[in-house]
């Protein structure tokens, strides 16, 4: 009886210390990125979405003793840079956010493999997730949100220069520089056919831009591993070549303002008629004043051409290998694609959600059942809004959707080198072989360095 009771206290000591320890206030160091680290630095402010007051205060109520200390690191290079100084110096966060630098964390170790509940992997959609995934199929995060391209056209400027945008075919990339070369001229440097981004002080978003297309010609940036460059592929050759007479139906001097946020508002502005857009681009359109933006599939090269995209604006969230709190990590993994925060993702934050039953949510709203519409909502009626992401959520779902290579070495460098040829390419009158030739062992000697 002795022994019985002895047990039985036991039992119950080992009860309150698990339950004594579970109720101990943690912290939780995040470098997110700007939907919740403006609401992090300070909720009252115009920053401040519904969204990131959603995964902020939402969290807590949940897990009154997870505290969330966000903190923001920049974005693109600067925040990798940061990430690895980080790492040396002992003083790396328990989650990461990041994009194009995602797949070389993965390589290297420094991730987590991801560990959540089957049924909330089940219902990630699988293109967001291409990042953070290893050649073994081992995935090492989430996407809070995510994006695709779609070719974006101003009606109103198609209009202008006496042509009927119902009417428009832009399947192929001729038939768009054709457009493009009409708008131009009709609009005698009032406004122009297409609106290109050159290169810009983040390494890798015109290479986001033009990798699409380079992957519809069945060409790469880099071999398997994203070892050695591949830039001078003869089928990428016309990728270039296209590109570059789109850049002479740009705006002067736009391509290359480096401002990307500005370079793509001068089309919602009436100066341009097409460009190459994300899926936060109908959200962005609509407040800007763009009364009849419009959203196509990407342009192939030819008749019968083949379908390929890139996940873009694809916030990864991942838990560091080095993270002592790995279980309270990856449940706030869990957080950020549930439905609650899903739905604010896109309503609050105009990005597109990253799971299967927010996408199937949106598409009933478009459908005509606006229940899931939130309170705060008050844009333009919500079925034409979702409407305009349907063509992004199709291609995300059912297209040839990729990752933008990460190189295994000298990332940063190959990036640079590769923006100055992108550079090059539009503005000199070398043939774009022998750039790309030119190019391609500079890139070789830095890969092999």
């Amino acid at each position: 009886m002795r022994r019985l009771a002895l047990l039985i206290s036991t039992i119950m000591l080992v009860v309150l210390v698990g339950t004594v320890a579970a109720q101990e206030e943690i912290t939780l160091v995040i470098w997110g990125e700007g939907g919740i680290t403006q609401c992090a630095a300070d909720m009252t402010a115009d920053a401040c979405t519904p969204y990131g007051r959603t995964v902020i205060e939402g969290w807590e109520a949940a897990h009154p003793n997870i505290k969330l200390q966000i903190e923001d690191h920049g974005w693109d290079e600067e925040l990798r840079q940061n990430i690895v100084t980080a790492q040396l110096g002992g003083t790396a966060p328990d989650i990461i956010t990041g994009e194009s630098f995602m797949p070389s964390l993965v390589a290297n170790g420094s991730l987590a493999p991801l560990a959540i509940s089957e049924e909330v992997m089940a219902n990630q959609v699988a293109g967001p997730l291409l990042p953070v995934t290893d050649a073994e199929g081992t995935v090492y995060g989430i996407a809070a949100f995510t994006a695709v391209f779609a070719l974006e056209v101003n009606a109103d400027v198609v209009r202008k220069a006496g042509l009927d945008p119902d009417t428009l075919d832009l399947s192929t990339w001729n038939k768009v520089t054709e457009v493009a070369r009409q708008i131009s001229a009709a609009g005698s440097g009032e406004y122009y056919g297409f609106s290109l981004l050159g290169p810009t002080q983040w390494p890798v978003a015109a290479q986001f831009r033009v990798a699409p297309y380079v992957y519809q010609t069945g060409a790469d940036f880099c071999d398997e591993g994203c070892v050695n460059p591949t830039w001078n592929d003869e089928a990428s050759i016309k990728v270039y070549e296209w590109f570059r007479e789109l850049y002479q139906l740009t705006p002067p001097g736009l391509a290359f303002n480096g401002d990307e946020g500005f370079v793509f508002s001068q089309l919602f502005a009436g100066l341009d008629a097409m460009q190459t857009a994300g899926a936060w681009h109908p959200a962005w359109a609509a407040s800007s004043g763009c009364a009849d933006c419009r959203y196509f599939p990407l342009p192939v090269p030819d008749e019968g051409g083949a379908r390929a995209n890139v996940v873009v604006g694809n916030a990864n969230y991942a838990v560091l290998e080095s993270s002592t709190q790995k279980a309270e990590a990856m449940m706030f993994l869990e957080w950020l694609v549930s439905d609650e925060v899903q739905n604010d993702a896109f309503w609050a934050y105009g990005r597109l959600p990253s799971t299967q039953s927010a996408l199937q949510t949106i598409a009933a709203v478009a459908d005509g059942d606006t229940s899931s519409v939130p309170e705060y909502w008050d844009g333009e009626e919500p079925t034409a809004f979702t409407g305009r992401f349907l063509g992004y959520m199709d291609e995300l779902l059912n297209g040839d959707v990729r990752k933008l290579p990460a190189w295994a070495n000298n990332y940063p460098e190959l990036n640079a080198l590769w923006n100055t040829m992108f550079g090059e390419i539009l503005t000199s009158d070398r043939s774009v072989k022998e750039i790309l030739d030119d190019y391609q062992a500079q890139a070789e000697a830095i890969a092999a360095s």
